[in-house]
């Protein structure tokens, strides 16, 4: 992602994490599922093409820690 956005002449870091502003000047972060601690239904996860995504242990552990998982 981040090579495509410099290709397309967005001005992102080198590393860390992937935030730029689109052309409207919205702030936009861009992470990957596997490290979202929130969940969504199996319906919702299948909808966006991320059905056989899992959850890293990361935020696994954040969920429960939560009460969330």
């Amino acid at each position: 992602m981040r090579a495509a956005l410099r290709t397309a002449g967005v001005d992102v870091q080198p590393g860390g994490s992937l935030d730029f502003a689109d052309p409207w000047g919205n702030h936009v972060q861009v992470v990957g599922y596997a490290d979202v601690q929130y969940a969504k239904t199996p319906e919702a996860l299948r909808a966006v093409g991320a059905a056989d995504v899992e959850k890293s242990a990361a935020a696994l552990r954040e969920m429960r820690e939560k009460g969330l998982a």
